[in-house]
């Protein structure tokens, strides 16, 4: 088992940041995890990191618990926080006193990546732009191979190209079997390469998605006018007319729209099948 949680909660004092969360994680795959802000993104991924303790409920990663903090999943989990801390060292010297943390860590690819993600290798990173800042710290976590990486809005700062690069970095991480985990808001961005979606609303998982099942059951239109009254789905004005998404079995004209499916599951209350869902119990 790769990540497991049951009745997960977590408290700032009294208040509630997550609560009841059972999930199961048990192939590799990039995940994309979604909900409004402040419902508890960052607190889930601190959790599996084990920068933040569970108030109740018990959670494993890699079979270990993360409060723990055990050298094995040390080594195999890196998270990279939405606005982490840059040392005032080039990326080269980041490499050489980081990288043996993490016994996959791949310094050939570090060095592709820094090219690819058009980073100065010898330019101190106080000396850059938070963008520039960005790219490298994208070019350390996906070069350490670890066998969970936790990204926390990971394309903020990025241009075009280095949201294109960073898509393109993603499925060559699967592909070598790793877990990616992604705290989003911005669905748009990275929609291409996920596996699966994660939701997470009213401070809960609202389920796991396998989005290859869900763009065959899932009904997409695109209509000139607002569906009528009574219609059993989910419609969203977009330029150009109104997208639906129906479980009905209609049929489509256009491809899934993660964002209104995103929607459609949790503002609509669409129905999402057991089918689609990974065992959440």
């Amino acid at each position: 088992m790769i990540i497991e949680a049951r009745g997960l909660a977590h408290h700032y004092g009294p208040e509630k940041t997550l609560s009841d969360v059972d999930l199961v994680i048990d192939r590799a795959g990039i995940t994309g995890l979604c909900a409004p802000n402040g419902e508890g993104k960052t607190t889930l991924l601190k959790l599996l990191a084990g920068l933040q303790f569970p108030s109740a409920g018990e959670l494993k990663v890699l079979g270990h618990e993360p409060r723990e903090r055990p050298l094995d999943l040390l080594q195999r989990l890196y998270f990279l926080p939405s606005e982490p801390h840059a040392p005032k060292w080039t990326p080269t010297k980041i490499a050489h006193y980081y990288a043996a943390f993490y016994p996959n860590f791949d310094h050939q690819l570090y060095r592709e990546n820094l090219v690819s993600f058009r980073v100065d290798p010898n330019k101190p990173l106080d000396r850059v732009s938070f963008g520039q800042k960005r790219r490298a710290q994208l070019s350390f976590a996906l070069a350490t191979r670890a066998q969970v990486l936790l990204l926390d809005e990971p394309t903020i700062g990025l241009d075009i190209q280095g949201k294109d690069q960073f898509r393109r970095s993603l499925i060559a991480g699967t592909e070598a079997g790793q877990t990616i985990v992604i705290a989003t808001h911005l669905l748009s961005e990275v929609e291409n390469v996920l596996d699966h979606l994660l939701l997470l609303a009213d401070r809960t998982i609202r389920g796991y998605v396998d989005l290859g099942q869900a763009a065959a059951f899932y009904s997409f239109n695109l209509k000139p006018v607002k569906p009528p009254y009574g219609d059993k789905g989910y419609a969203r004005r977009v330029p150009g007319g109104w997208l639906t998404v129906h479980a009905d079995g209609r049929p489509s004209n256009t491809s899934l729209d993660l964002e209104t499916l995103y929607l459609a599951l949790t503002d609509g209350r669409l129905v999402m099948p057991g089918t689609l869902q990974t065992p959440l119990v």
